[in-house]
């Protein structure tokens, strides 16, 4: 079990890494290599670096949002030490399902760095909830603002319900969290029942682990409130960053519309669109939402960039996907130079299981 374990961020490595290649290839079949050069030769360099500049600063935000958080927990921390933890969090929420392997990994580093159990995990999961209540506020503001302006056109090419089944989701996410925090019985009650009939329904299998799951969950978030309500003012500074960074985010399609001399229509349009792509690839079940992302993009951008709608997916997939997986892959090795050793992801769940216990018996001694 353990080996397979081991084996697993390297195959989602070679998933992505064969991604890159079907994509490349399809390309180059769909458009022809004549007019992708061409396409890439009429793109304005300053431009790509600006994407660039957008990304990097994408990481900037996320590490201040994080070190605000983590700062008043345990004042050693150094900004450096959530940047490269940021970097890491990054590559494993490339790599794999869900982006779910990124908080183990970013659990584990912060550890072996000297940061307690308890305030690790309480500057994790404040991040996670932040990033969450962020995304849903975004895709609020998009849909009110969005879909009074384009929302005939999202129509016309059958995209909206899949727009506010997106945003069903998400907010179901924000919601669950809310009722955690204002009526931990009351939503757990609700979850379980929610289980018992679809595990009726035969739609998921193992119905008790799934409540176990839910209840953990709940329980560990349920704690974390309580250091939410008490620290108001760092809450709502790192709300500020990870709003600037989801623009950032957004903003790199604009760019590329920018670069590429295409007429963009309006810069909140789209963001929009890069919002709506976010939020209904978010919950695909493969590393980096492989094809759904790129699918998503096509979709909704091939009216604003016309016959280069395949060479600017691939330009911003390489941007948002495939330059963080280098980027923390060279931050990894730099890790590995210092003598931390990268664990697997079952030492990096089980530290994160041990965070979780700290950080419940701090509060309970509270």
């Amino acid at each position: 079990m353990e080996k397979t374990k081991k084996k697993s961020n390297k195959l989602n490595l070679i998933i992505c890494g064969i991604a890159f290649v079907v994509m490349i290839v399809y390309l180059l079949f769909v458009d022809k290599i004549d007019h992708v050069v061409g396409a890439l030769k009429s793109i304005n360099p300053f431009f790509i670096v600006l994407c660039v500049l957008c990304m990097a600063g994408y990481w900037v935000c996320e590490a201040i949002s994080i070190y605000v958080i983590l700062k008043p927990l345990h004042p050693k921390i150094r900004f450096g030490q959530c940047w490269t933890n940021t970097i890491i969090g990054q590559y494993f929420n490339c790599i794999t399902p869900f982006a779910s392997g990124g908080q183990p990994m970013q659990a584990y580093y912060y550890v072996q760095g000297g940061v307690p159990l308890g305030a690790g995990l309480t500057a994790l999961l404040s991040r996670f909830i932040v990033f969450q209540f962020a995304l849903t506020v975004y895709s609020v503001f998009t849909l009110i603002f969005g879909i009074n302006r384009f929302g005939s056109e999202l129509s016309q090419k059958g995209l909206l319900p899949f727009v506010f089944v997106g945003f069903v989701i998400n907010t179901a996410v924000i919601v669950f969290l809310l009722g955690i925090a204002l009526w931990k019985n009351g939503t757990l009650k609700a979850a379980n029942a929610l289980i018992t009939l679809l595990a009726k329904m035969k739609i998921i299998k193992n119905p008790l682990r799934k409540r176990l799951y839910i209840t953990r969950e709940a329980n560990k978030f349920f704690t974390n409130f309580k250091f939410i309500k008490k620290n108001a003012w760092v809450i709502i500074k790192s709300c500020f960053f990870t709003f600037m960074q989801l623009t950032l985010s957004f903003t790199i399609t604009y760019l590329l519309c920018i670069g590429f001399n295409k007429d963009p229509g309006s810069y909140l349009k789209v963001i929009s669109y890069q919002a709506y792509v976010n939020m209904i690839t978010s919950f695909i079940p493969l590393p980096g939402a492989i094809g759904g992302a790129e699918l998503g993009f096509s979709g909704f951008f091939n009216e604003i960039f016309g016959d280069y709608t395949g060479v600017a997916m691939m330009m911003w997939r390489i941007l948002t996907f495939y330059l963080p997986i280098l980027v923390g892959i060279a931050h990894i090795l730099t890790m590995r130079n210092k003598g931390y050793k990268e664990p697997s992801n079952m030492e990096a769940m089980e530290n994160l299981y041990k965070m979780e216990q700290a950080a419940i018996e701090e509060e309970n001694n509270d």
